[in-house]
């Protein structure tokens, strides 16, 4: 276990190898219900949109619970000089999208337009927090980075931008204000990937490696909805029925077990 006494710079004790390790029934099991509820969604309601409430409400509490597993950890950890401030950035961040949630489920049960809302913007606002908590870990540890590895962070936001805007202006019949909004969700949340994975990089022979790495799956899952639903909503295809969901669904059950970890393994 590792050890503070007030704010201090570093742990007492720094395992040299791994004091845990993923669970990995836990990450068949998140599986195995991401994919059963999808697949109850397609066939209990031929018509998507009925569909609309009950997704809804598992879209709120989804996040919710990621977020409060964030919380956790970030009082667990108060009075820390790095975990307590970069874990609570994180739970603000799930809350965030559990608010850009409940504000459009409210847009769709009034029958409102959804194209671009408010909940677009705090969705937006998800993206800076999750930065936030990979800057105050990697800043904290000071690593030494290579410049192979400064080249990839910086290229990997730019090839999965590049990708998807080559792709919607190839299909696109004319570039309107949902390409752009889409684009900006793709350059987010590609920059917090690429961000998950040095971090990820960084720590993965430290004890917080395993930790880090469920977080980057999570990461993935989510950055892959949101690239896949930008491109699908960019042409009005996509549903709630749509299998995309799974990325979102799964992404937050996998982020609470990262943070499960986390307060676990010290």
């Amino acid at each position: 276990m590792l050890a503070w006494k007030g704010k201090k710079s570093e742990p007492d004790i720094v395992p040299e190898r791994l004091a845990t390790s993923i669970n990995y029934k836990i990450l068949i099991l998140i599986g195995v219900i991401v994919v059963s509820f999808q697949t109850y969604l397609y066939y209990a309601f031929p018509n998507p949109g009925d569909a609309s409430k009950l997704v809804d409400v598992v879209s709120v509490i989804n996040p919710s619970i990621a977020a409060a597993f964030g919380f956790y950890t970030a009082k667990k950890y108060r009075g820390t000089e790095i975990f307590g401030k970069a874990y609570l950035a994180l739970a603000i961040a799930l809350a965030l999208n559990a608010v850009g949630e409940s504000i459009y489920g409210v847009y769709d049960v009034l029958g409102l337009d959804t194209t671009f809302t408010v909940a677009d913007i705090v969705f937006y606002s998800f993206y800076p927090m999750v930065m936030i908590h990979l800057f105050l870990n990697i800043r904290f540890f000071k690593p030494k980075i290579s410049k192979i590895t400064k080249a990839w962070v910086i290229a990997i936001p730019i090839v999965i931008t590049s990708i998807y805007s080559i792709l919607s202006i190839e299909d696109a019949t004319n570039i309107d204000a949902m390409f752009f909004a889409g684009l900006a969700y793709v350059m987010l949340s590609s920059s917090t990937l690429s961000g998950t994975m040095l971090g990820a990089r960084i720590f993965r022979q430290g004890i917080l490696g395993v930790a880090w790495l469920v977080l980057l799956i999570g990461i993935i899952l989510q950055t892959t909805g949101d690239v896949w639903f930008s491109y699908l909503d960019s042409f009005g295809t996509y549903t709630l029925v749509s299998p995309v969901n799974l990325c979102w669904y799964a992404s937050y059950m996998v982020i609470a077990y990262a943070l499960y970890k986390h307060q676990k393994t010290i």
